[in-house]
């Protein structure tokens, strides 16, 4: 399982690089944590946790501009693999607060596909099969 935890800090280092790209200048974008998650069925996805700081310099640094820009880089990073777990199929900002020098944006990105042998899907939701008998 830890290498689907890799690749969803990997998803995560990406989509961090991405959403710095299309901030101002004077904005630092830090992926704090990206972590993979399923729940029942085949409900699968990254919870991703990015800081928005003033870069060096600039204390009057916009900072809603990051906000703003959540949506482009989920537009850009639909279709990313993350190995072993399915492909990003979409997202959306969960929430964001602010925080000493900068603002905190918290995301949920949608995964879909075949997930790995280490990392199946929980049988809990599977349909029962019925046993034949031989007669």
């Amino acid at each position: 399982m830890s290498h689907v935890h890799h690749a969803a800090r990997k998803a995560g280092e990406h989509f961090a690089v991405l959403l710095d790209s299309v901030t101002l200048p004077d904005v630092d974008v830090t992926l704090i944590r990206s972590d993979a998650h399923q729940g029942r069925g085949a409900a699968r996805w990254l919870d991703v946790e990015l800081y928005a700081m003033k870069g060096h310099g600039y204390p009057n640094a916009d900072l809603t501009d990051s906000l703003s820009a959540v949506p482009l880089a989920v537009d850009v990073i639909t279709g990313h693999e993350v190995k072993g777990f399915g492909s990003v199929v979409g997202g959306a900002l969960v929430g964001s607060h602010g925080i000493r020098e900068g603002l905190a944006i918290h995301l949920r990105l949608d995964v879909e596909g075949e997930a790995s042998r280490l990392f199946p899907l929980d049988s809990r939701e599977a349909p029962a099969v019925p046993r034949t008998v031989a007669a």
